[in-house]
């Protein structure tokens, strides 16, 4: 009997979440149906805030009738399976990516831009990782250079984060980088447009745990520059990260 009732339960909340979603006339038992749609139109409400807040740019940039186009789209075709109302906006960039939706014709960096905000949403919430412990002070090609754990670098096709959305057209199609990373004390997230060489330094800063000269050694190789040709442009770039506070110094 309590199986029963547990089935039963379970395939009248499955008709309501499908009518929620959808807007399709729900078969539910015992149903007011002059009432019903305010279930329908809360729920909308609780992810158009969500979306908007995690999406600002995009939100500026489509139309009104675009933009709800594409949520309705979303709830209408795509089941989340997060459980924390935060991710939400993950699945919906992952919606659009895997979707041959008419709208990305027009908006040819719309993937570009949902990946950069969520991007920033993601960070702003991940989990504290704990800092390296360094000091202030140390040799920019002797020590090794400890890093900000809390970020993550994009590759991506338009500068979405250079470029007003609207001013972008198909010839800023490119190859462009950009660092993300929480402040420690603010939690602030901010974001510092990459050359394809930074990219590479950061990363191999970070994992290869050793002094930037060696490092500098196989950038000359990839990059097929002089030596001190490279360590002359990247001390104002590592300067200004420490700047930024994205260095916070040197390992002990």
């Amino acid at each position: 009997m309590n199986t029963h009732l547990h089935n039963y339960t379970h395939t009248q909340q499955s008709r309501l979440a499908d009518y929620c979603r959808t807007g399709d006339p729900p078969k539910i038992d015992g149903l007011t149906e002059n009432r019903v749609h305010h279930y329908r139109r809360l729920i909308h409400g609780v992810i158009d805030d969500t979306l908007q807040s995690a999406f600002p740019l995009t939100c500026d940039l489509l139309s009104q009738e675009e933009w709800y186009g594409v949520v309705d789209a979303f709830l209408s075709n795509y089941k989340c399976q997060s459980t924390s109302i935060w991710k939400m906006p993950s699945e919906f960039y992952r919606f659009v990516e895997e979707t041959g939706l008419e709208i990305k014709e027009k908006y040819i960096f719309l993937e570009d831009l949902l990946n950069f905000e969520w991007t920033e949403v993601e960070i702003y919430m991940m989990p504290d990782i704990a800092y390296p412990e360094s000091k202030t002070d140390g040799g920019w090609l002797s020590e090794v250079i400890a890093v900000n754990p809390e970020y993550k670098i994009l590759q991506l096709n338009y500068p979405v984060h250079l470029k007003n959305p609207k001013g972008i057209t198909e010839n800023d199609r490119g190859e462009y980088y950009v660092l993300l990373f929480r402040e420690k004390e603010s939690g602030k997230v901010r974001f510092m447009n990459l050359s394809v060489y930074f990219s590479w330094l950061i990363e191999k800063v970070e994992i290869e745990n050793t002094p930037l000269i060696k490092i500098l050694k196989e950038a000359a190789q990839v990059f097929g520059v002089n030596e001190k040709a490279l360590f002359e442009n990247t001390l104002p770039f590592l300067e200004e990260l420490k700047a930024n506070k994205f260095i916070p110094g040197f390992y002990i």
